[in-house]
Order: C-alpha cells, then sequence, then structure tokens
C-alpha cells in the first residue's frame, strides 16, 4: 500500500509541476501568440500615394506612436482605425482608399513595438489607455460627433473598449472575436484566465456602447471562426446590425464589394438627433 501511495504522490507531483510549467510558458509566451509586428527604423519614409501626415504621439515619457493621418479633400469626418495583429503604418492603401474615396479622414496608429513606435505590448489596458491618448488628441481637431471608431480583427476588441469610454458617431467592427478569454478557451480551456494579460473583453465593452455598432463577420473567417465570435449578436442594442460577407475570408475585408457598397449607409448612422 505504501509503494501505491508513493507512486500516486510522486505522480500528482510530476502532473502538477508540469501544469505549472505549462502555465509559466504560456504567461511568458503569450504576447507572441498575438501580436506579429512589422519593424520600420525610425528614418524610414513612409510612401503613399494620397495626402497623408505623420503624427506622433507621445502617450508617456519616452514612448512615442506613430500615425498615419489620410486626408480627404473637404473631409465629412474621421475614421479612428485600431488595425489588427500584424504589419505596420506602412500597409496596403487601399485600408485608407476606400474611406479617402467616400470624403472621410483616417487615423491610422500603430500600437507599441509597430512600425517606428515605441516599447511593446504589455496588457490591454496598456494598449487601450495608448490608443484613447490618440484619440483625445483627434478630439482637438474632429468633432466627435464626426468620429467612426474602427476596429478589425485584434482591433475590433480595442476599439470596442475605447468606444466603451466615449461618444463617437458610431462604431464598425471587423472579423471580431468575442473576447481573447472566448479564444484562449477555445485552445487551452485548461489554463486559467488569470494569466491572461491580454484578455480585451469585447463582450463587457459592447453593452456599454449606446452609439450605432455595425458588426462585419468574414463567412469563411479561418483565423476568427464566425460561430464563436457569433453571439456578440446577442449584446447589441436596437441600433446594431450584424452582415455576415458570404465567402469572405479573414484579411483584406476592406476590398469586399459587398462591405464597401454598404459604407455609405453605416458612416451616416448616429450622429446628433440619431
Amino acid at each position: 500500500m505504501k509503494t501505491v501511495k508513493s507512486l500516486l504522490i510522486k505522480a500528482f507531483i510530476v502532473l502538477f509541476s508540469s501544469y505549472v510549467i505549462i502555465c509559466a510558458g504560456f504567461y511568458t509566451v503569450q504576447d507572441t501568440f498575438i501580436f506579429k509586428p512589422t519593424k520600420l527604423d525610425k528614418g524610414y519614409a513612409v510612401v503613399y500615394d494620397f495626402p497623408f501626415e505623420e503624427r506622433n504621439f507621445e502617450v508617456e515619457e519616452g514612448i512615442v506612436l506613430n500615425s498615419i493621418l489620410a486626408k480627404a479633400d473637404s473631409a465629412k469626418g474621421l475614421i479612428f482605425f485600431c488595425h489588427g495583429n500584424a504589419g505596420s503604418v506602412q500597409t496596403d492603401p487601399a485600408r485608407f482608399e476606400v474611406f479617402l474615396d467616400l470624403g472621410y479622414d483616417v487615423i491610422y496608429p500603430d500600437y507599441r513595438g509597430y512600425g517606428k513606435s515605441d516599447g511593446y505590448p504589455e496588457s490591454d489596458e496598456q494598449i487601450v489607455s495608448d490608443i484613447d491618448f490618440i484619440y483625445q488628441e483627434m478630439l482637438k481637431e474632429y468633432d466627435e460627433d464626426d468620429i467612426t471608431i474602427l476596429g478589425y480583427s485584434l482591433g475590433s476588441g480595442i476599439a470596442a473598449l475605447l468606444a466603451a469610454e466615449h461618444n463617437p458617431k458610431n462604431v464598425m467592427i471587423w472579423t471580431p472575436y468575442y473576447s481573447m478569454v472566448d479564444m484562449k478557451n477555445a485552445i487551452y480551456p485548461f489554463l486559467p484566465t488569470f494569466l491572461m494579460n491580454f484578455p480585451f473583453r469585447t463582450d463587457l465593452a459592447i453593452p456599454k456602447i449606446d452609439e450605432p455598432i455595425t458588426i462585419f463577420y468574414a463567412e469563411n473567417d479561418e483565423v476568427l471562426p464566425v460561430d464563436r465570435s457569433i453571439k456578440l449578436q446577442e449584446l447589441l442594442k436596437e441600433n446594431g446590425e450584424v452582415v455576415i460577407l458570404k465567402d469572405q475570408g479573414h484579411n483584406k475585408l476592406y476590398l469586399n464589394e459587398e462591405l464597401i457598397s454598404k459604407l455609405p449607409e453605416v458612416l451616416n448612422k448616429g450622429g446628433i438627433g440619431s
């Protein structure tokens, strides 16, 4: 009996130690699962054919985030674009042009560690705080009633959390996740949630947003499957809308003809008296 008991204790210790090591490993490397930045030298010259400015924002002492402000003629408003987990401000120009062609300026900020921006993401609170700082700076130039907050992929949660603290004209969310907690549970259900530095609780933010929200799903999303994130529609208020883009994958949503045709209607939602 003592031998069996000893073996069980040893087995428990091995299993528990292994579990602790797995948890520690996840905690240490979780950022590498989420963020895939493209770094640019500080002297890199961003090139686009449309009018734009590079804007730098010192979000805290020694941390400057780089952004692109694309300019339309006689702008109707501003698209505050929270981008996905890869790339930088040097990206496909069509991301801007789809809005410029409709008469909207676009601010496209990089997160810490992306492009020419300093630092590295450490928590979702830090990222949202950075983006909130830039948003408030843009409020010095644009009426909030003329601002659409847009989040694509990773940026969908950031956009929702930002909008929950402000009063933009409306909100657009492209290829969202329910939350990063939900994504973790789908892949690593055995890992505790408290280990997560980047929970990005889109599900908690959406109910706090009173402005119109339009969610665009990609029917064939291979990165953030619709069957997990579709439940976000249950959290929308009466002024919310869901659009599922047929035969669309996760990437290059801004080239989708159905989305492009829908944009004028979506961008007109909200505002004073709505």
